[in-house]
């Protein structure tokens, strides 16, 4: 013998199975971007008024789709200006000579007020700062090794002063170089020999 429960009834039981609906595929909506609208929007008074639902729809998704492209396009562009101008604006390169030693230092800073203090209290001088990067920095020191700089072995941005290291920044056109010449090269001990 068999018991009945209450939640379901013995007879007719695949009545009570589980009923999955069968999943309709979304309605795919077309490219709107190669079509004649001007053609369509002739057309739309023969076309069924489903039809012209249908087109507005897919009009009004693709209207969407495109500007948020051009949203996101315009923000990326708008970082890359607000990055380039800030970097134009704040990043500086500088020449500084040492107080005592015949030394010369180049480099960059984003922070140049910051920096120069630093380097003042360690007896550098500033001879000139101005805009710049760190790539014009880089490409100036790669410039100096090429041409068989090295730096001093405390950093990679000093270097001893002579005439050709002078001559080698002037040429390039390096921050202060050209207006500071005479001044640098006073600094230089053999400058007599010269």
């Amino acid at each position: 013998m068999t018991t009945q429960t209450n939640s379901e009834p013995m007879e007719n039981r695949s009545a009570y199975k589980t009923f999955d609906a069968p999943k309709q595929q979304e309605y795919p909506f077309k490219d709107l971007s190669n079509i004649d609208i001007d053609s369509i929007i002739s057309n739309l008074d023969s076309m069924e008024v489903q039809s012209q639902l249908k087109f507005i729809i897919v009009l009004l998704r693709s209207q969407r789709r495109t500007q948020a492209k051009m949203e996101l396009n315009l923000q990326q562009l708008i970082r890359g200006q607000e990055l380039l101008v800030q970097r134009l604006v704040k990043t500086k390169n500088y020449l500084l000579i040492h107080r005592y030693k015949f030394l010369l230092k180049i480099g960059y800073s984003e922070n140049l007020e910051n920096r120069l203090k630093k380097h003042r209290q360690s007896d550098w001088i500033v001879l000139a700062s101005g805009e710049g990067s760190k790539e014009r920095e880089k490409a100036m020191l790669h410039t100096l090794r090429e041409n068989g700089f090295r730096p001093e072995p405390s950093s990679d941005e000093i270097f001893t002063i002579t005439p050709k290291l002078v001559d080698i920044l002037c040429a390039n056109n390096w921050v202060g170089a050209n207006e500071n010449r005479e001044f640098i090269l006073d600094k230089f001990p053999q400058k007599s020999l010269f």
